[in-house]
């Protein structure tokens, strides 16, 4: 694949802010030219869409390390042999399902996830939709006064609430780290809004029921402005490529007590940063 192919593979952008569709592109047919431009259009888009990816998992995990270092998840355990790799199964047995909040994966590391890769394998006959919501397009509906407030802070992430009791752990010790509310993606030198309800819990410099206050806010922006959202309806061999960085996302658990299961690959991405 040359740089110039990807412009002439057909495209569906899915809304006007965030999600695109690349029919008939096969990932593992790139070349390195191809797998930049993969990486720079998600930066531009927010998540991008494949169906048809059979793959192994050998495959995927080398896929997922040609676009950078892999992540390794702080609490869940991978399948044997692949601990960059995060299972993403959920059954009739099931008490919870990965990633039913809106979210961005793991921002309570130092340097948490750039890219993350998630292919589902089994889907369930309806249902198990998953949503990704434009961070630029969210920043850029604040009002001046709440940019200018956002701007000019950081933030708490922490990680108790959302693993303890989860990956068959009671008492984990995982990572917490402080980033600015706004962050510039490196990529595309867009502004993108970077607090969200899965980690983010408490506003740096301000008291705590202020601090609850705006941060219930912004995670209520987030949730219910619409038109900043795409959704993702799943079929057998689908991937998903999303860019953490400008992009939440929310699995839809409505499909009980169907199955789904799928496996992430993430890259592990820079500390996350402000330009004035």
């Amino acid at each position: 694949m040359t740089t110039s192919t990807l412009t002439r593979v057909e495209r569906i952008d899915y809304t006007n802010h965030i999600g695109t569709e690349l029919p008939g592109l096969q990932l593992l047919d790139l070349d390195d030219a191809g797998i930049a431009e993969i990486q720079q259009l998600v930066a531009e888009r927010g998540v991008l869409f494949f169906r048809n990816q059979e793959m192994t998992l050998d495959q995927q995990v080398e896929l997922g390390r040609r676009m950078g270092k892999l992540h390794t998840h702080p609490a869940a355990k991978g399948p044997e042999g692949y601990p960059e790799v995060l299972l993403v199964h959920t059954d009739a047995n099931s008490k919870y399902t990965a990633g039913e909040a809106w979210h961005t994966d793991v921002s309570c590391e130092e340097e948490p996830p750039a890219l993350s890769m998630l292919r589902v394998e089994v889907v369930p006959p309806i249902g198990g939709d998953t949503l990704w919501s434009s961070q630029y397009a969210i920043f850029d509906l604040l009002s001046e006064p709440m940019k200018e407030f956002v701007l000019a802070r950081d933030a708490l992430h922490t990680s108790e609430a959302a693993y303890t009791g989860k990956y068959g752990m009671n008492e984990i010790k995982t990572p917490s780290a402080i980033h600015p509310m706004v962050r510039t993606h490196p990529a595309t030198g867009r502004k993108a809004l970077y607090v969200n309800s899965g980690f983010t819990t408490r506003i740096k410099g301000v008291t705590r029921r202020e601090s609850d206050a705006l941060l219930k806010m912004l995670f209520d922006h987030i949730a219910y402005e619409v038109e900043c959202q795409v959704r993702f309806r799943w079929e057998a061999n689908s991937v998903a490529l999303w860019d953490n960085r400008c992009a939440q996302h929310y699995a839809s658990w409505d499909y009980f007590p169907e199955t789904r299961t799928g496996y992430r690959v993430t890259t592990i991405g820079e500390r996350p940063f402000l330009d004035s």
